[in-house]
């Protein structure tokens, strides 16, 4: 009798995931990949979006043309997981399965930051991590006259770890590029002791200088509260406030409603996936991206990102080829990988590690420059073709 796995999501981690399990499972094995949208996008490109260097249609993989044989691409809304009887209700119809992923990743929440969304409404707050959220905020950059630019990380964790530290650089290049940037004061606040302070405190140095040579001023150890839009002022729960002429957010992430109400979200609030297998607490269940909390040997979680939930998938492809009696190899976990730092016009740094490192995990920061803008846009390039995108 054939088998049916769905993969529910189609990011980064879901494609990976269901082209890994279409190549250990016999032919005669169904493979559905479930997801709302048939339109992909790596988080790293809303930011080019952001700055204005990309068009939606420049950052877009379409999912269904590219899958390949053996895949089916179910689009419709997931809108309950009974893990009892195995079976996903969708908005188009019922999928029993016999193995599950779950890749739908993580959402932004910005109704629960109380004043926010009022403020996104007035045009006075934005964000970048959706492309609604990208567009919205490149147009208010793009009219933006000078005062003052705060960027707060309103939750812990988010998607790419950087991400924030670019974003506010990213402002910074695109306000020097205008000749606006003497009229603008920026700031940018983490509730972490020091910046990505997941590394060792030497990154966090390299980046705290990095954002002091451009004038940036860094607040830590400081936890958004609300936002009182007429007012235009940041609180925080320590009673410190920050004014500001246009707020810029890391707004909170949960995993999707769905996820939540089928119980497989834990106290940590994600669902634990085991590294070695991508196993969760539920029989006959994976989970990869950001989605998932991954502990690492240390104690900590691997970071929400690209790279790590592409790794995640082909652990998880194994391990469930194998629990199906298919002949995969043994699963290999990895922690390792490169995220790019985006800093302005021409300047791409990097940040190398691997969590998984003896006798500890190894860092590496490579400050911005020309040196790796090609090797930036050749991977995105290389990863839209393979999804049926196109750069431009």
């Amino acid at each position: 009798m054939s088998r049916h796995v769905v993969v529910l999501g189609a990011g980064p981690g879901g494609l990976a995931v269901a082209q890994g399990i279409r190549h250990w499972l016999p032919p005669t094995d169904l493979v559905t990949v479930v997801d709302r949208t048939d339109e992909q996008r790596l988080g790293v490109s809303l930011l080019l979006v952001m700055r204005g260097w990309r068009t939606p249609e420049a950052v877009t993989a379409h999912v269904a043309p590219a899958l390949g044989e053996g895949i089916v691409f179910h689009q419709a809304e997931v809108t309950h997981i009974d893990l009892e009887n195995r079976r996903v209700q969708t908005s188009q119809g019922e999928l029993a399965y016999d193995a599950v992923v779950v890749a739908l990743g993580a959402e932004v929440s910005v109704d629960s930051v109380p004043g926010l969304a009022e403020a996104v409404e007035h045009g006075l707050a934005g964000h970048y991590y959706t492309l609604p959220g990208a567009l919205h905020l490149r147009e208010r950059l793009a009219s933006f006259a000078g005062g003052r630019v705060v960027l707060v990380v309103a939750r812990l964790p988010y998607k790419c770890p950087p991400s924030p530290y670019e974003g506010i650089l990213l402002i910074d290049d695109l306000l020097r590029e205008r000749g606006l940037r003497e009229r603008a004061e920026l700031t940018i606040v983490t509730p972490e002791p020091r910046p990505l302070a997941i590394a060792p405190p030497l990154i966090s140095e390299q980046l705290t200088e990095l954002l002091a040579v451009r004038g940036v001023t860094l607040v830590t150890g400081e936890q958004l509260q609300t936002v009182d839009y007429d007012r235009q002022e940041v609180l925080f729960a320590s009673g410190k406030r920050e004014p500001f002429d246009l707020l810029v957010v890391v707004p909170p992430h949960q995993p999707p409603a769905v996820v939540r109400e089928a119980g497989l979200v834990d106290e940590s609030g994600w669902i634990t996936a085991a590294l070695a297998t991508m196993r969760t607490a539920v029989d006959g269940v994976w989970a990869v991206g950001d989605v998932t909390r991954v502990p690492l040997p240390n104690g900590v979680a691997l970071p929400k990102a690209a790279v790590f939930a592409q790794a995640e998938a082909e652990v998880a492809a194994r391990d469930l080829a194998r629990t199906l009696a298919a002949d995969a190899p043994a699963p290999e976990p990895s922690g390792a990988g490169r995220c790019w730092f985006i800093a302005g016009t021409q300047q791409v740094g990097a940040i190398d590690v691997d969590f998984l490192a003896q006798p500890s995990p190894a860092f590496r920061f490579t400050l911005p420059d020309a040196f790796y803008v090609g090797a930036m846009e050749a991977e995105l390039a290389s990863w839209l073709a393979r999804w049926g995108g196109h750069a431009d």
